[in-house]
């Protein structure tokens, strides 16, 4: 699940990817930097949910 930064706070997306492995996890954010929708954005933290077994994305867009 991505939280996308819009002052003051993180908002939920509609962008949501069902099931990642690992690997491809760890790629994106490893890579610091996603595009969602035509936009870019930045890593900011994530977090993991055990009980939900989900991922917290939190992200800011940036220009690049």
């Amino acid at each position: 699940m991505y939280w996308v930064w819009h002052e003051p706070a993180f908002r939920s997306t509609d962008q949501r990817e069902g099931s990642i492995f690992t690997l491809e996890l760890a790629q994106r954010l490893l890579d610091h930097y996603t595009v969602l929708g035509g936009k870019t954005y930045e890593f900011i933290y994530s977090v993991l949910d055990p009980q939900l077994k989900k991922v917290h994305l939190f992200v800011k867009e940036v220009d690049l």
